[in-house]
């Protein structure tokens, strides 16, 4: 069935009640490059990119709540394009700050498309100028050994890893929790280069068990690391292995190579 002559307005309902040929109501910006890889696309329903060549909805346009069924009533029912979900609950779980479009990059000042997330902290950034910010390449030694880099630029709270995110939430949000532990999750499912190269008698990792990539051994089990970063960066130092192997920067730790 069309409306108005138009084949692309409705069609057969898909599995959840909603119309397999409902309208674009958010332009897509192209393929998504990140949801066929092994870290899959960690953006997920607000992801704005095509999920295949083939599908003409974004994930983001895909998971629309419907306004109507919020206020009250849909007249649609289950023939609805959009999704009839509790205003309530998806409000308190899912949404960004109201006024997300104040949030700019404390370091180079322009609205963030993708942001930096750091645990314990609320200051908004790039996720290139915090990954530039941490990067030990071109820092003196004396920055390094005291662990700036490793910390809030501008409150100077210490953070281990930098989680990027398609929205900023600060800290104590509960998206926030939830996009750092799905991302965390994700990366678990790629190979650490470090111990890809490091040799099969002689397993390293500069972050050990603290790292979160997987280390797997080549019959498929894991591989699991007695000690953390702090024991396996000292090694690293005092006990000096192939040059492909040298450490230097633990951006590695959760932010994509």
């Amino acid at each position: 069935m069309s409306v108005n002559g138009d084949p692309n307005v409705a069609g057969a309902t898909t599995e959840h009640g909603t119309s397999a040929n409902r309208p674009i109501t958010s332009k897509p910006r192209g393929i998504c490059k990140y949801y066929k890889t092994d870290r899959g696309c960690y953006a997920g329903d607000r992801c704005k990119f095509l999920h295949g060549e083939s599908e003409r909805l974004t994930p983001y346009d895909k998971s629309k709540v419907c306004r109507f069924y919020g206020e009250g009533y849909c007249r649609r029912g289950e023939q609805c394009w959009f999704l009839h979900a509790d205003p309530s609950q998806a409000k308190a779980t899912s949404e960004p700050d109201e006024d997300a479009d104040e949030h700019l990059c404390s370091i180079c000042y322009d609205k963030p498309i993708t942001f930096g997330l750091l645990a314990g902290c609320s200051h908004v950034f790039c996720i290139s100028c915090i990954k530039n910010w941490r990067e030990s390449e071109g820092k003196s030694v004396d920055i390094i050994q005291a662990g700036t880099t490793k910390t809030c630029p501008m409150c100077r709270t210490s953070s281990r890893f930098v989680t990027p995110s398609t929205f900023f939430y600060a800290e104590g949000h509960p998206m926030k929790t939830l996009v750092i532990e799905k991302y965390k999750a994700s990366m678990a499912r790629v190979k650490c280069k470090y111990f890809e190269k490091s040799r099969p008698h002689n397993r390293f990792c500069p972050f050990g068990k603290e790292c979160f990539y997987k280390h797997e051994n080549a019959d498929g089990t894991l591989f699991v690391f007695e000690h953390g970063a702090a024991y396996y960066m000292e090694v690293s130092v005092t006990e000096p292995r192939s040059p492909s192997l040298a450490f230097k920067s633990s951006n590695h730790l959760c932010v994509p190579i």
